[in-house]
């Protein structure tokens, strides 16, 4: 059981890490909208698509090439052409995702910061007011997914960086009164 909890806790320490890396990444880089990450993906998946048809179409003979392959190339080739034509549309669905993914953090920020109120410290407050500033910023996004505007990647990378923050803070308190009360029953 001791082993599960510490996976546990080191894959909260590494979610939470991540959120920081990717809001500081939007908040150092906010000019790189969302649809212009679509767009290389979009790029990305043209350039598959087009070695799948050459690869297909390399074989000499008919009776060796693979229709599989033909049938990948022309499906990269197809979302990469839907990626091109409708990226604000794509953007959009992607915003909503990453503001359901804020709002389901928050979620467990909240029930984590009830958590911490049987540790009996007011911290818990401080926990619960930036969950609920994180779900703010998700419902936002959510509500307004095409707002893909420089501050609408600022709000996204702040969000990010304040769940990480967060998961941080409540992972070092939780160790801290976990080490005093083990420190407690030691010297009894």
């Amino acid at each position: 059981m001791e082993k599960f909890l510490d996976v546990v806790r080191s894959n909260n320490l590494v979610q939470a890490v991540l959120c920081i890396a990717f809001g500081l990444f939007l908040m150092i880089y906010p000019s790189i909208t969302i649809q212009g990450i679509i767009m290389l993906f979009g790029v990305a998946l043209a350039l598959m698509g087009v070695a799948g048809v050459a690869s297909y179409f390399r074989q000499r003979s008919v009776r060796y090439r693979n229709p599989g392959t033909l049938m990948s190339a022309a499906f990269y080739l197809i979302i990469a052409l839907i990626a091109f034509v409708f990226p604000k549309v794509i953007a959009g669905f992607f915003s909503v995702v990453l503001g359901v993914v804020l709002i389901l953090c928050a979620i467990v920020n909240v029930v984590r910061a009830f958590a911490l109120r049987n540790f009996g410290s007011s911290i818990w407050i401080a926990v619960l007011v930036a969950a609920v500033v994180v779900g703010v910023g998700g419902v936002l996004i959510v509500v307004n997914p095409w707002g893909a505007s420089m501050t609408f990647v600022l709000v996204l990378g702040g969000a990010f960086i304040a769940n990480g923050a967060v998961d941080l803070f409540i992972e070092w308190y939780q160790r801290d009164s976990e080490n005093r009360g083990d420190s407690m029953v030691h010297s009894h």
